[in-house]
């Protein structure tokens, strides 16, 4: 397992923004100081961890953390090894590297009052990520200037557009010190491997070599969930995915996704999704304007 860090991304005094496209994904829990864009570029199948939120990583899927806030991305399929079909694209900057003087100018009131609340990131939906996908792929072709350009345009789309929902909760205040998000990166991967098991408060508390109680407390203060609260975020995005994706029946979904007892598996799909599995299959399944919009054929 690579070694959970604090990322150096250059961008500051001499370099607005970094504009990349990764072939795979760093499912390593990491943070910086810059805003971090993320498109999701094919159907991972996986999940996007974003603070204290867990969200479902699949084509277009498209969502910004904010500064100094851990997150980690993680395939639920293996990696198909196929180069001409990169994993996600990537653009990253500070507001230091926009320069606080031009944020204070009146046309930028807009992007100035969106960076503001985008401290705990944002993901996008509907046709504002579709819009946002074309510039940010459009980028790939562009040079530097224009690159810069088309990043005013991005956050003026994300800052106009109702179509988004935030992410960590204005309560999450993680420890960034190295070893924490090293110990913490370990119990993630754990969970994540083995969401559909059951899993031992004792167990995960050896991993992080740390007492129950102590685990405890550490667990809640740098995810803002206890541990059970994690985990039924975790099996509950699963489930989502094979209520779209598959035929089983919600019974058998709900056994896939380590819920022995089917009411409390609708009660914890209910409580976090504010709907029943039925209705939610329903509904994505009939209007598909209930899930993100297709990517532009140019992505594909």
């Amino acid at each position: 397992m690579a070694r959970p860090q604090l990322e150096f991304i250059p961008t500051g005094a001499t370099q607005a923004l970094i504009f990349k496209i990764d072939r795979d994904i760093w499912p390593v829990y990491h943070y910086h100081p810059e805003y971090d864009i993320l498109l999701s570029l094919k159907n991972h199948a996986g999940e996007f961890i974003s603070g204290d939120h867990i969200g479902q990583l699949r084509e277009g899927t498209l969502f910004m953390n904010g500064p100094n806030i851990p997150h980690a991305v993680h395939s639920g399929i293996p990696d198909e090894k196929d180069w001409s079909r990169p994993s996600l694209a990537v653009v990253q900057f500070s507001r230091e590297s926009l320069g606080e003087d031009m944020l204070r100018k009146s046309e930028m009131t807009s992007v100035r009052e969106f960076l503001d609340e985008a401290g705990f990131g944002f993901e996008f939906h509907g046709n504002a990520a579709t819009e946002a996908a074309e510039l940010i792929l459009e980028m790939e072709q562009l040079g530097p200037l224009e690159r810069f350009l088309q990043l005013l345009k991005l956050l003026q789309v994300f800052a106009l557009t109702p179509e988004k929902t935030p992410l960590a909760s204005p309560a999450f205040s993680p420890s960034l010190r190295e070893k924490d998000i090293s110990r913490l990166d370990e119990v993630l991967n754990f969970l994540r491997r083995n969401k559909s098991e059951s899993v031992a408060l004792e167990e995960v508390a050896a991993i992080a070599k740390m007492s129950p109680k102590s685990f405890c407390r550490f667990f809640k203060a740098n995810t803002g969930k206890t541990l059970i609260e994690y985990l039924h975020d975790l099996r509950i995005g699963e489930a989502c995915r094979m209520l779209v994706e598959s035929d089983l029946s919600i019974s058998e979904i709900a056994l896939e996704c380590g819920f022995n007892n089917l009411s409390n598996f609708n009660r914890r799909f209910r409580q976090l999704k504010d709907t029943t599995p039925r209705d939610f299959r329903r509904k994505v399944r009939i209007d598909p304007g209930l899930q993100d919009l297709p990517l532009p054929r140019s992505i594909i």
